[in-house]
């Protein structure tokens, strides 16, 4: 099974790259942040992998995958 997983640094709306601030993390390991983007200042919250806001638009961001 592959699962696509969002990166926090690229921008959901855009493609473009974001700056983020860690809000939870779990040994080192970054588990949520808050997201803005430096090209169109879209702000967004990125949790476990997925942005909050790819429930409301089509996600653009770039994503990495893994097989378990």
């Amino acid at each position: 099974m592959t699962t696509k997983y969002h990166c926090y640094d690229s921008c959901n709306r855009c493609s473009g790259s974001n700056e983020f601030t860690v809000t939870d993390s779990l040994d080192g390991h970054m588990l949520e942040c808050k997201t803005k983007c430096k090209d169109c200042d879209f702000e967004d919250y990125w949790a476990h992998g997925f942005f909050e806001s790819s429930q409301n638009i089509e996600s653009k961001c770039k994503t990495y995958s893994f097989k378990r």
